[in-house]
């Protein structure tokens, strides 16, 4: 038994110790292109001053809705299939204040965001499910 054991600890210790730990050239490239990508888009953020409301993935959007509390949006199938995050304010006073920088004067409004910022911004649901259709 003792015979069979060192060369097989022998043997695994050479394996082990002569496996090449550095990543391929393919690899590091990739990695860096990753890592390039990722700051371009968090600089984009960083430039909205509202990053939070910003949508998180290239396939769907973001939506603020303001003061439309009569009609949950949240219940039509059209917006939701293509927004993943929706924000609900009941008050023009509150959006104004959370979010001055996004000019908002009139209630009800919708303002669809993806990555970078506003895309849309609207007084009308059906013009919002209108755009989403086509966009």
């Amino acid at each position: 038994m003792k015979k069979i054991t060192w060369p097989i600890v022998i043997g695994l210790t050479l394996l082990v110790g002569c496996q090449n730990t550095e990543p391929k050239e393919e690899t590091k490239q990739s990695t860096e292109q990753n890592q390039q990508e990722t700051s371009a888009k968090m600089v984009t953020k960083a430039a909205f001053p509202y990053p939070n409301l910003l949508s998180e993935s290239e396939q769907s959007y973001s939506l603020l809705v303001i003061g439309d509390n009569d009609n949950p949006i949240e219940q039509n199938n059209k917006i939701t299939e293509k927004v993943n995050t929706i924000l609900s304010l009941p008050e023009l006073e509150m959006s104004q204040q959370a979010y001055p920088e996004l000019n908002i004067e009139t209630e009800p409004a919708y303002i669809l965001f993806d990555q970078a910022g506003v895309i849309y911004q609207g007084k009308n649901m059906k013009e919002l499910t209108t755009y989403l259709e086509k966009n």
